[in-house]
């Protein structure tokens, strides 16, 4: 089978890594119903939510710059967003958007680490520890299960796509040369002097 003439195609590659993902992320049985949270998840997400709005909002009303402000807002609009894609995230199959709550705390994560950022290294690990800790939790009752088998597949997965389509590089454009003043005034020292002889 290895030796067949007929090569794989990547795309073929990647239809066969999905499919074995969807069997060996699936669930067997399912945890939580539809629009039933558990308990264990309510208490992980309120212990990293409530901080954070509350941090949030002590910022918004002591800050007066408006690129701050508006960099709050951004997070605070991102913290509104987090209860749906948590819903999402425990009923979500293998096929479905299941990551949607993993992505939402990697994008919060990104602005609350961003260039405003003022966290000092304690608040930080804090931070961390209560976002993993949800992370976890919800992992736990989600349809889809996390285990080695799920994320080493995933991670081929991930492979595939990278061979697929790869990442651009980036076009580095030629630097000009700047003229110093220095140089452009010894310049026309230069032709003033030859002017006058």
């Amino acid at each position: 089978m290895l030796f067949e003439t007929t090569p794989l195609t990547p795309q073929g590659r990647l239809s066969a890594l999905e499919a074995l993902f969807t069997e060996v992320a699936r669930r067997s049985a399912p945890q939580v119903k539809e629009g039933h949270v558990p308990v264990e998840v309510l208490e992980a997400y309120g212990n990293f939510e409530t901080p954070l709005k509350y941090t949030l909002e002590a910022a918004m009303s002591s800050s007066r710059e408006r690129e701050r402000l508006s960099h709050l807002r951004k997070i605070e609009k991102l913290l509104r967003e987090l209860p749906d894609a948590l819903m999402l995230s425990l009923t979500a199959g293998p096929e479905e958007n299941w990551l949607c709550l993993y992505r939402k705390l990697l994008l919060l994560h990104e602005l609350l680490t961003g260039e405003n950022s003022t966290i000092e290294e304690e608040g930080y690990r804090v931070m961390m520890q209560k976002m993993v800790h949800l992370a976890e939790t919800v992992a736990k009752y989600a349809a889809v299960e996390i285990n080695a088998a799920s994320m080493f597949t995933l991670l081929l997965m991930q492979v595939e796509m990278q061979r697929i389509n790869p990442p651009r590089r980036r076009r580095v454009k030629p630097r000009k040369k700047r003229k110093s003043k220095r140089n452009t005034r010894m310049r026309q020292r230069g032709a003033s002097e030859a002017a006058v002889s």
